[in-house]
């Protein structure tokens, strides 16, 4: 396969609004061409920094093939597992290999985590980031080597993926919490460093890059999202529905009607076809209807799987949410007195309420740092109850 036959075989590849992997492939050409990622109308392309030059640095040495990705991406992976089973280690007072072995375990046969290692998406090296970070910070940041390292796995995080940034905030206000507790002024510095970027990162993607303002991620960074999850189209969601995409669903029984595309229209005029203005437009004229979409986001984010999955993804997926989130919730609450488990439960709250209010990812995909941290606690559960039924087998013996 040719490097344009490769390139081609991406959904939107010369296509207007190219987006996801197309997208990234696009960013990536544009380093290896000129240094800068780029868009398709020649816009600099700041969504998804870090992962942009990580996709290019794959192609230089590789070329340009799936191979090329898939292989670094893989090796991520791996080193993922050892990170989350190396805070599982850390988290345990007895058993504690384990708890390593079995946290690492839990990712290494977690489907929904290794379907991204072939994809063009930025969730590999994300996860990696952020598990180095959290293995970082959870002997408490003693250090100043483990301090930079968590504020820099973070950084660089929140350029991997832009929906991030709402981690990195979660994680600064968590040192600004613990430095209440021991004052340790370092901590401080970690948070105030931690927030300029974050800063840097809204600010460049609120900027005129050149380019065609409705090419790539332009419109998505600039409040799109909000737009497309908070409109007219789901007015007739019920409460007990699960989250789906409209349009867009093959699984869904909804089929768009007239008064529905009407409204959508006409909340666009109102806001002079500016997506941001219009959801708010909406979100103002029908708070009880916005309401709703948040209890269906957040009970969608809180299960195993969304009205967008397939019957077997469905299934896949419920099986790994039984495997990891009882287990984990229970390890987090043995262990909810440690510094590690204050953050994990501030990042998880970050995640949740953001997807509640603005977006769940059809997959789930932005919930996955939520799986990682519950399966290292999962890691800790399951070998205290193995702790427990090897002491019972014991004395029942004697």
């Amino acid at each position: 396969m040719t490097n344009e036959e490769y390139l081609k075989s991406f959904p939107g590849w010369e296509q207007p609004g190219e987006n996801d992997a197309a997208a990234y492939n696009r960013a990536a050409l544009g380093v290896l061409h000129t240094g800068i990622p780029r868009n398709r109308s020649g816009g600099v392309s700041a969504h998804a920094l870090v992962y942009d030059y990580f996709l290019a640095a794959c192609y230089w040495v590789g070329g340009v093939r799936l191979l090329a990705v898939a292989i670094p991406q893989a090796v991520l992976s791996g080193l993922t597992s050892l990170l989350v089973g190396l805070i599982a280690f850390r988290l345990a007072s007895r058993w504690a290999r384990a708890a390593s072995c079995l946290a690492a375990l839990m990712v290494l046969i977690n489907l929904r985590f290794a379907i991204y290692v072939g994809n063009m998406m930025p969730t590999v090296l994300l996860l990696f980031l952020f598990a180095g970070a959290m293995c970082a910070a959870v002997s408490g940041l003693r250090t100043p080597g483990a301090l930079a390292c968590f504020v820099g796995a973070l950084v660089l995080a929140a350029f991997t993926q832009a929906a991030f940034f709402i981690v990195a905030v979660a994680a600064a206000a968590w040192m600004g919490i613990e430095f209440i507790r021991d004052r340790r002024p370092v901590l401080l510095l970690g948070a105030a460093v931690l927030l300029g970027f974050v800063g840097v990162r809204i600010a460049l993607s609120r900027l005129d890059l050149g380019g065609d303002p409705t090419d790539g991620w332009r419109a998505t960074d600039r409040g799109g999202i909000l737009w497309e999850d908070n409109n007219p189209y789901y007015e007739s969601m019920r409460w007990t529905s699960l989250w789906e995409r409209r349009p867009g669903n093959p699984w869904t029984r909804w089929r768009m009607s007239e008064a529905e595309q009407q409204r959508y229209t006409a909340y666009l005029e109102r806001a002079g076809r500016e997506e941001p203005q219009a959801a708010c437009l909406w979100i103002r004229d029908n708070p009880r209807q916005y309401a709703k979409l948040c209890w269906i986001r957040l009970r969608t984010e809180l299960g195993p799987y969304t009205g967008q999955m397939s019957p077997r993804n469905r299934l896949i997926s419920t099986f790994y949410w039984f495997l990891i989130f009882p287990a984990g919730w229970y390890g987090w609450w043995r262990l909810r007195r440690l510094a590690i488990s204050r953050l994990a439960l501030l990042v998880i709250v970050a995640i949740l309420s953001f997807d509640m209010l603005v977006f769940v990812e059809w997959y789930l995909r932005y919930r996955l740092p939520v799986d990682l941290i519950l399966t290292a606690y999962a890691g800790v559960a399951y070998s205290g109850w193995l702790r427990q039924l090897d002491t019972s087998s014991t004395v029942s013996c004697r």
